[in-house]
């Protein structure tokens, strides 16, 4: 037979492939194909590169006109130099990475770059619809208030970002390709090799790289410029036009998204390009915008979203470019850690050698204990950083989020009785995460609370930028307060994020997760009631002048901060839902019943804070508000019930 070692003849038989069952010949394992790889990653390079000079080539074709397109406006000088070296940036790193056959970086640069250049084509929309608030100084510096119409250059930077995003998808082929060859992820000690690059790197380069990412996604909704001059208007970027704010809710998302994928990848030059990629091309929205407030004119300053937006990017170009550099490092010393033993047993004289079998068995050991070590830090990260926002929150919803004139009577904000609902919650739930026997179980529901703050912060700070308006009154310390701990909130989420990456880890991820179908069919009609709960008002009455008077809803626009933060809590509760579907049961039980508790809290927003017009009545968006509780709870019973099937 010819499966046989031998042929009845004496000689060796020639080795057969085995085809499997979906067709004659094929394997049924996909196989790496070095030339696939490379024309992709040699079409990702061209793309970005064309796209790239195209953004660059932009204030150089006159983005507006105006006067009826008689006057065409130029940008700021340094602007536009800083715009054209970070736009083509990401795009020569990869044509490097091909010179020096490192096909896969080359890819996660484009990646990196590209998913930011989403965001930047939406912001890019901008110039047709209204250019003179775009504030664009890269491409042009309005003098006047007369309408501008787009030119070339507005065609030429918006192909040219649609280029950039574009070649970030071959560039995911490309690394795709590379990951199915041998030695994708490799490293010297056993231990390293298959591991996340959160993991392999340690604590503080995956917390840097989180906290840039929280620091830049907060940035992109902070003013850019401050201005005092009368042409150029700073709106509130969550109640500017809708290509400003969604553009910049791309991007934030984008960034995390990158920082995400970067810390699970199991290559870190992979990582390593990636965050580079991001970073370089986020230095091209935040960074210019620093650039162009510092040399605009005297009227014209950079803004804290511009500052703090290019502190962010660079720290994630700085993390990219040391992410090998400290694998590298960790990894050469665990080698050395678990070769030690074997050294120093083989120069005893007279001492027996420990067996193969019990120095494996000791190296588990290590490894076993320093990961609980490793999720145990992780845990009390999340949980100090959870109880420190509920603190900042609850303090800050005590003390005054206005300050008014001497002699002026002060109004009840009833907005903070919501803050104060959700600190509770969250302080109680992160408590838990200090303790290690509880913290496991009660992370992935602190990964859906967080969010309750943030949103109920926004429903303050909605009313703190309409008292603002009103001279002789400013923010108060409460508000300031408040908007630190959404802040801290965000690092907060990003810290559990971190420690359920790391229980990850440890799990065996052999085979593919399952879909629980009856979760997600049940809890996802429970987020579709949410979301509708949320965009529909939860009471109406008459306010003080006898006016009518309904909460706010997804229908009024442009959405105001409160509205926003209730998108934030519609999102979180969607993603949590199809996160549980997949998870193991404890964890989704968990995750189900942290969403029903943050669409509680929003529900008890209704009588905590309908005080605030006579005779209220209630909104029709407490019915599905209602329903999409139970029905998210109810799914949270179907995991255990599935397992015991």
């Amino acid at each position: 037979m010819s499966s046989s070692t031998r042929s009845r003849g004496g000689r060796r038989a020639v080795p057969e492939r085995v085809g499997s069952s979906g067709g004659a010949g094929q394997t049924g394992v996909e196989e790496p194909d070095p030339v696939r790889a490379r024309m992709g990653c040699a079409v990702a390079v061209v793309l970005g590169l064309v796209g790239g000079l195209g953004v660059a080539s932009a204030p150089f074709l006159h983005a507006v006109r105006s006067a009826g397109g008689v006057e065409s406006l130029s940008g700021v000088g340094s602007a536009v130099a800083w715009a054209a070296v970070s736009a083509v940036a990401a795009p020569v790193l990869a044509v490097l990475a091909v010179l020096a056959r490192r096909t896969a970086v080359a890819g996660a640069v484009l990646v990196g770059a590209g998913a930011v250049s989403v965001g930047a084509v939406v912001l890019d929309t901008q110039l047709w619809t209204d250019a003179i608030d775009a504030n664009r100084f890269e491409l042009f510096r309005p003098e006047t208030a007369a309408e501008l119409a787009a030119g070339t250059g507005a065609y030429a930077v918006l192909v040219g970002h649609a280029l950039i995003a574009i070649a970030g998808v071959f560039g995911m082929v490309a690394i795709h390709q590379a990951s199915l060859a041998d030695g994708y992820g490799g490293a010297r000690s056993a231990e390293q090799v298959g591991r996340a690059t959160g993991a392999r790197v340690g604590f503080l380069p995956s917390a840097v790289a989180v906290v840039a990412a929280v620091l830049l996604m907060g940035a992109l909704f902070a003013p850019s410029f401050v201005s005092q001059d009368p042409v150029i208007l700073v709106p509130p970027v969550v109640e500017s036009y809708l290509a400003s704010s969604a553009g910049a809710g791309l991007v934030a998302v984008a960034v995390l998204i990158v920082v995400a994928s970067a810390l699970a990848s199991l290559s870190p030059t992979v990582a390593s390009g990636a965050l580079v990629g991001a970073g370089l091309a986020a230095l091209g929205v935040v960074g210019t915008r620093l650039v162009a407030g510092l040399t605009a004119g005297d009227r014209i300053a950079p803004g804290p979203g511009a500052v703090w937006g290019t502190v962010g990017a660079g720290l994630l170009v700085l993390v990219g470019i040391c992410l090998p550099m400290i694998d590298r490092k960790r990894d050469e010393r665990i080698a050395r850690t678990l070769e030690a033993p074997t050294q120093v047993s083989s120069r005893k004289q007279g001492a027996v050698m420990p067996s193969a079998k019990g120095v494996a068995k000791a190296a588990l050991r290590a490894e076993a204990t320093a990961a609980r070590a490793r999720i145990a830090r992780w845990h009390i990260a999340a949980g100090i950083a959870g109880i420190s926002t509920a603190v900042l929150a609850g303090v800050g919803a005590l003390l005054p989020v206005l300050e008014f004139p001497a002699g002026t009577v002060r109004p009840d904000f009833l907005a903070t009785r919501v803050v104060l609902v959700a600190s509770v919650v969250l302080a109680v739930g992160c408590v838990w995460l200090l303790l290690s026997e509880f913290a496991s179980a009660v992370r992935p529901a602190v990964g859906v609370l967080w969010v309750t703050i943030p949103f109920s912060v926004t429903g303050v700070s909605q009313s703190v930028v309409l008292a603002t308006d009103v001279p002789g009154v400013g923010a108060g310390i409460g508000a300031v307060l408040l908007w630190c701990a959404a802040l801290m909130a965000s690092v907060t989420g990003a810290l559990t994020w971190s420690a359920g990456s790391a229980e990850r880890d440890e799990i065996d991820m052999s085979e593919d997760p399952s879909t629980a179908v009856s979760v997600l069919v049940v809890g996802g009609l429970g987020a579709v009631a949410a979301l509708v709960g949320l965009g529909l008002p939860l009471f109406h009455g008459t306010d003080a002048r006898g006016d009518e008077y309904a909460a706010t809803s997804f229908a009024e626009v442009p959405w105001g901060l409160d509205v926003w933060g209730r998108v934030l809590l519609g999102a979180a509760v969607v993603v949590a839902v199809v996160v549980a579907s997949r998870a193991r049961s404890p964890r989704a039980v968990a995750l189900l019943l942290g969403s029903a508790v943050a669409m509680g809290i929003y529900l008890l927003s209704w009588p905590l804070t309908q005080a605030r017009v006579d005779d209220p009545e209630m909104g029709v968006g407490v019915i599905p508000t209602t329903v999409g509780i139970v029905l998210i709870a109810a799914a949270a019973v179907l995991p255990n019930h599935n397992r015991s099937r």
